[in-house]
């Protein structure tokens, strides 16, 4: 078979048409802004050609989170908007407290932002001490302010992205899902789960405040033709504790829109999740996913790549199930490359199905011996198994 481009490998993996090896692409950006300072694309260029990665970039479709959050450019919304904005900093990081004024009301919100490389690691999420919606009440003012940021900021240059990767790789119209840093970011999770039970409208509303510009920003990104649309969705894991009979009445509906729409364009869709999936894999398979990150496997998540492969069916494209902890990180590269070697028995086939990664980013801890080894197994299993089997 003659050599693939990464572009060519990884669309016929996730097709089930073939590819010439197994590709390998692991979440890396953590050990990346570690190591070189930048997880943009010359970086990942530059890691593709010293390593051998195969490339999936994602670029914004939108305003991947769909509000405002602490330093936004207000000057975008325009009149009728405004923020009072107080910050408070000391060694580990600084508190943001907000009154926001929209056309329709007033919200609040704080928020503590952790200094990078302190003691949550270099890139840090934020914890948010006030979330910015209250109750029912607040939402006529957050469904303004959500439709105008929705509005105001422009996504990626998608096109560009496109035609500087090239053949390397794959580009990604990066979107979250309405609940992941949206809904969940504004609202507590906890409340969320009480209120499924107790004020289910209230819910479904909230959901649609960030669903509807979530669909919008995809539609605009599929039209300028990417070929892949990337869902983070970790807020909805069953991680998070949410029972799979709320996870199906409230969530994979929007998912099953989110996809029929990627589909309705020939794209292909990716969906993201990096906790449990023993329960929502066959969801997922259901309503048409074509690929799934990051099969987090025990003690974490709930699935090894066996019965990943088993639940998700031979139609749904695997990528992950490398531990990044315990294998990558903690291992030593004879380790990594038995469980490369196991991945691949478990989860590829000569059609494909299956995308060498890891069960999240490659830390930063990561030994650089370590990190080289992971792609050299990789490349060199992948091709040796493809061989075999075909």
């Amino acid at each position: 078979m003659p050599t693939m481009t990464s572009r060519q490998r990884l669309l016929a993996a996730i097709r089930f048409e073939g590819p010439d090896r197994v590709p390998v692409c692991p979440r890396m950006w953590r050990y990346m802004l570690a190591h070189g300072g930048s997880q943009q694309l010359p970086a990942y260029l530059k890691y593709a050609a010293e390593y051998g990665v195969d490339l999936m970039i994602g670029c914004s479709a939108g305003p991947v989170v769909m509000y405002p959050g602490p330093g936004s450019d207000w000057a975008r919304l325009g009149p009728g908007f405004r923020v009072e904005e107080r910050v408070a900093e000391d060694s580990e990081g600084r508190t943001v407290s907000r009154v926001i004024h929209t056309p329709a009301g007033r919200l609040s919100d704080r928020t503590r932002i952790p200094r990078p490389g302190g003691q949550f690691g270099i890139a840090p999420n934020n914890h948010i001490e006030e979330y910015l919606l209250k109750g029912p009440d607040d939402l006529p003012a957050l469904r303004t302010l959500v439709s105008a940021w929705a509005t105001a900021v422009p996504g990626g240059d998608l096109p560009a992205a496109r035609r500087q990767l090239g053949e390397q790789g794959l580009v990604m119209a990066n979107t979250y899902s309405a609940m992941s840093h949206n809904a969940g970011d504004v609202y507590s999770l906890d409340l969320l789960m009480v209120d499924c039970l107790e004020r289910r409208v209230f819910v479904e509303e909230l959901m649609d405040v960030f669903h509807r510009p979530l669909m919008e920003a995809t539609r605009r990104a599929l039209e300028s033709g990417v070929e892949m649309v990337y869902c983070s969705t970790f807020f909805e894991s069953m991680s998070a504790g949410w029972s799979p009979r709320i996870y199906r009445e409230l969530f994979l509906p929007r998912i099953r829109a989110h996809v029929e729409l990627t589909h309705q364009y020939g794209a292909l869709y990716h969906l993201y999740d990096d906790g449990k999936m023993a329960g929502t894999l066959p969801m997922w398979r259901e309503v048409g996913v074509d690929l799934v990150s990051t099969l987090c496997p025990p003690p974490a998540g709930d699935v090894t790549l066996a019965e990943a492969r088993r639940l998700a069916g031979d139609d749904v494209c695997l990528n992950g199930g490398i531990d990044t902890v315990n294998t990558v990180w903690r291992g030593t590269p004879a380790t990594i490359e038995a469980a490369i070697s196991a991945a691949i028995q478990a989860a590829a086939s000569a059609e494909g199905g299956y995308i060498l990664g890891t069960s999240d980013s490659i830390t930063e801890e990561t030994p650089p011996e370590n990190f080289r080894a992971f792609f050299e197994a990789g490349n060199r299993l992948g091709a040796r198994a493809a061989l075999t089997r075909k």
